[in-house]
């Protein structure tokens, strides 16, 4: 009966202490999420901030699996001034971003930085584009090669933006 214990004891152990290292293993990832923007406009005397539906793709490589290489494209949807003539304003952009995370069995909280290449245009003629810098967090859940996950980024387009998304990836 002691035998028993002990070996069940030490299954236990280390399958807890195993849970960060199968966290999230390196590799390649491919994936879309879906959600909210918010942009900050503030161009030509006018000056407002709406909210649109947003989507990204992003691919990806976990280097470690603490960090990894991420890069997609995002269209942050329409967002348009209360006036009745003012502008509306598309933004689209390409980003590529670092990540650092901490595995916490099958869930992994992470941090990014990268730069994002972004273009918007208004229905009132001038176009604004620029690269600036994005800084977000979140959380994935690994499940079998599917990784479901949630983010907060701040994008530094126009005057500012954020994005919260859902999504999932397909780890290969």
């Amino acid at each position: 009966m002691k035998s028993l214990k002990a070996l069940v004891i030490t299954a236990v152990c280390g399958v807890l202490l195993s849970a960060p290292a199968m966290a999230t293993k390196g590799g390649f990832y491919l994936g879309a999420s879906v959600g909210d923007a918010t942009t900050d406009y503030n161009e030509d005397g006018v000056k407002f901030d709406d909210s649109d539906t947003a989507w990204k793709v992003f691919a990806g490589y976990h280097l470690l699996q603490f960090f990894a290489i991420e890069g997609g494209y995002r269209d942050l949807g329409k967002v348009s001034a209360p006036l009745p003539a003012g502008p509306n304003v598309s933004t689209t952009g390409w980003d590529i971003a670092g990540l650092v995370g901490l595995p916490l069995g099958p869930v992994y909280l992470f941090g990014k930085v990268g730069a994002i290449y972004w273009d918007s245009k208004t229905n009132l003629g001038p176009s604004y584009d620029g690269t600036d810098y994005e800084v977000g967090v979140g959380g994935s859940v690994d499940l079998w090669k599917i990784q479901l996950r949630a983010e907060a980024e701040y994008l530094d387009i126009l005057n500012g933006g954020m994005m919260y998304t859902v999504g999932a990836a397909w780890r290969f």
